[in-house]
Parts: C-alpha cells; sequence; structure tokens
C-alpha cells in the first residue's frame, strides 16, 4: 500500500511539472503510469511508463514512449537452476548460474517506442535493452478508405531481430521475427463498427528460455525448443454504442494456429459505462484455451540429440480467465487550486489473472494523463 501511495504521489509530481511546463496545444496529451504485476510464484514487475502524444498537422500524430520494467524474481524453488513459474508481461528470467540463487534477483527493462502516423500510412519502431536481451522491431503500414469513407483496408509489414547473450555463458543467440498484417474495418452503423482481420508471423533463430531446465530421466536439462515458428490467428472484432445507456460494447474474438501444434481460441468482452461526465467504468472479461505444442510432455523419459524439451507453462494444454475493471475520474473540480488538472484524468486498474495449470496474477495500474 506504501508503495502504491509513493507510486501516485510521484505522478501527481510529475504531472504537474509536465502540465506547468506545456503550452496549450489541441489534442496533444501526456500519459503517466505504473503497472504493478504479481503472480502466484512470487514475483514483482513494477512498469512506470511515459508517453507523450503530439498533433504535428491535420490527422498526423507522433507518439513517444518509454517504458522501465523493474523485475524482481524469487527465490528457485526445488533444484537450484529450476525456475519458477516466468513473468508473463517480460518474460524475465532468473540465471540458473547466478549466486543469488537463494535469494531474490533483480533486472531492469528499458523500452522505447516511437510511433508515426497519418491519414492513409503509419510507421512504428520498437527498441527494448536489459542486461541479457535485446528486443527491436520496424513496421510500417498503409490503409485506404473505399465506400465512402465506411470501408477501410489496412496492411502492414514489420521485421524484429533481438539477440540473446545469457549471463554466464559466451554464447550470443539471434532470432528474427517477420510479421504481416491485414484489416478490413466496416461501418455497420452510425453507432457499430465491424473489423476482421488476419496476422501472420514467422520466426526464426532461439526460442526457448537460455536458464529454464526440465527434467529428462530424472535429471534437469536445458530445455530446447525448434529453431522455427511459423504462426497465424484470424481475430474479428465488433464495436457498439447504447446510446440511452451511455455505454460502449466491445466483442472480439480470435483463433490462432502454428505449426508446433498450438490451437488456442480467445474471446472477450469489454463494457465501457459513462456513469457521469467526469467519471467513466470499464469491465473487462477474456476467456483463453489452447492445445499443448506437439512436443510438449508432462514426462520425458527419453534422451536423444534431435528431441525437443520445454518446461514453458504457455506450451502446456490449458484455458484461463482474466477478468478486471478500470476506473477513469477527469479532476476539474481540483483546477481552482492547480490549474492543469482541469485536463486531466486519473486511472485506477485491477486484472485478475489464473489458469487451469495454478498459475494466477494480479495486474495493478495507476497514472495521469494530462490533455493540453
Amino acid at each position: 500500500m506504501h508503495r502504491l501511495l509513493r507510486t501516485l504521489l510521484m505522478v501527481v509530481v510529475l504531472c504537474s511539472i509536465l502540465g506547468i511546463a506545456s503550452t496549450s496545444f489541441t489534442d496533444d496529451s501526456v500519459a503517466l503510469k505504473t503497472n504493478f504485476f504479481t503472480d502466484s510464484g512470487g514475483l514483482l514487475v513494477r512498469s512506470p511508463s511515459l508517453l507523450y502524444v503530439k498533433e504535428l498537422a491535420q490527422n498526423s500524430l507522433l507518439s513517444l514512449q518509454y517504458t522501465m520494467d523493474r523485475v524482481r524474481i524469487p527465490p528457485y524453488r526445488g533444484i537450484s537452476a529450476k525456475p519458477v513459474a516466468l513473468d508473463g508481461t517480460t518474460g524475465a528470467s532468473k540465471p540458473a548460474s547466478d549466486s543469488s540463487s537463494n535469494g531474490y534477483y533483480s533486472k531492469t527493462r528499458n523500452e522505447f517506442t516511437a510511433n508515426l502516423t497519418a491519414q492513409r500510412w503509419g510507421v512504428t519502431a520498437y527498441y527494448s535493452l536489459e542486461n541479457d536481451y535485446t528486443g527491436r522491431l520496424l513496421s510500417a503500414g498503409v490503409n485506404q478508405d473505399f465506400n465512402r469513407k465506411n470501408t477501410n483496408l489496412a496492411f502492414s509489414l514489420g521485421y524484429g531481430y533481438d539477440t540473446i547473450s545469457p549471463l554466464g555463458r559466451k554464447a550470443t543467440y539471434q532470432r528474427r521475427n517477420l510479421l504481416v498484417n491485414a484489416t478490413l474495418t466496416q461501418t455497420l452503423s452510425p453507432v457499430t463498427i465491424m473489423r476482421v482481420g488476419l496476422d501472420v508471423s514467422q520466426v526464426r533463430g532461439y526460442q526457448n528460455n537460455p536458464y529454464r531446465t526440465v527434467f529428462v530421466l530424472g535429471s534437469p536439462t536445458l530445455e530446447n525448443h525448434p529453431k522455427e515458428r511459423f504462426r497465424v490467428a484470424g481475430f474479428a472484432k465488433l464495436n457498439t454504442y447504447f446510446k440511452r445507456a451511455h455505454a460502449a460494447l466491445w466483442l472480439d474474438y480470435r483463433l490462432y494456429g502454428d505449426d508446433w501444434g498450438i490451437i488456442s481460441n480467445t474471446i472477450s468482452v469489454k463494457l465501457h459505462q459513462q456513469i457521469s461526465q467526469r467519471l467513466l467504468m470499464r469491465y473487462r472479461y477474456r476467456f483463453y484455451t489452447q492445445t499443448a505444442a506437439d512436443f510438449y510432455r508432462a514426462n520425458y523419459p527419453l534422451l536423444t540429440a534431435s528431441a525437443f524439451y520445454t518446461e514453458d507453462y504457455k506450451l502446456e494444454p490449458f484455458y484461463s480467465h482474466l477478468f478486471g475493471f478500470m476506473v477513469s475520474y477527469g479532476l476539474e473540480p481540483l483546477a481552482d487550486t492547480v490549474p492543469f488538472l482541469a485536463h486531466t484524468t486519473l486511472d485506477v486498474k485491477y486484472e485478475r489473472f489464473f489458469t487451469s495449470n495454478t498459475f494466477t496474477a494480479n495486474i495493478y495500474q495507476v497514472g495521469m494523463t494530462v490533455h493540453y
């Protein structure tokens, strides 16, 4: 609780500085938020982020975001080289050779994202850095309106290049990812929009966790995943607004498959409810289910040079639930004391995540957005 109060105070102070230092531009904003992620294995992730959005011209926006993930990983349970369940947000892991195997291990990831969008095109650059992992992604997209702007077709292409340098080893590994996306958006009525699309990606290179082990013949062995993975996902979204109720309903469905043998289904529902002029509530529920990877086994009785082994719970067969809510409140009543609060929104979010294979997590977020 004290950590949450300190974070909220930091949000207020930084947003005050940004608000005082800014001039009155339209449609520009600064958002400062902090996420907290805790799971059933004792993992803690704190992720403060700062997002700046600037209108460059009509229908042209530049957004810059910085996020710092501060990860604290608990002591290993069982053998010293056997990590507990990993963070679903960052994928952070504790080196098996770390000298503090009986204590907590902390690491930091810095993430930078830049996005430039115009009426018919957009470009995104992503870069993340931590002590044993560097991630890079560059993507570009175009879109075109048809049917009196009631139909929009968008296409994007991205390329990712990651470098993995496990601590305690002299080896360095690479992973490359080619991503293609096509999306069709159709206006069905003045208050309803439908979107369907297809995501395709080809991943090549090192894809297992360099520290995680799996039991083979009763002994811990470093996991080994295939070096190639082809992924396809189709999705459909329906957003509609109920004028009398001052509410919006978002429905999502996603079907995913890859050549590792995993097939998954995701159903998501979001309800946005305008309670008053300043108060907005959002309720969320998501159900997810998947089959196992072809090479997943609860036990590996044989050890062969060509076999694949995994201890990643995300490759097991499981289903999961996520539910939560978010409260957004306009701080205009406090503007007499702090003028910039006239255009400031306070956001508080809580979500609960749990799976059929006993993994659970709590996700908290607190933040403020300043429009100036």
